[in-house]
């Protein structure tokens, strides 16, 4: 009778695993446009520091 104990419990352990792995992939695909997004504008802002526009020079 012990064993089933055993047994039940890790297969409750793996379905809680399951449902855990699931809820992480349903986040990651509804946040990552917003993430990329993100990252596309510290990229941006990194690259305009690191290389500066060149100033605009007026005519007279």
């Amino acid at each position: 009778m012990k064993k089933a104990g055993i047994g039940q419990s890790t297969i409750e352990y793996v379905i809680v695993f399951a449902i855990v792995v699931g809820a992480i992939i349903i986040v990651a695909t509804i946040f990552k446009p917003k993430v990329q997004s993100a990252y596309s504008g510290l990229a941006t802002k990194m690259h305009d520091k690191v290389y500066p526009p060149p100033p605009v020079q007026q005519t007279p």
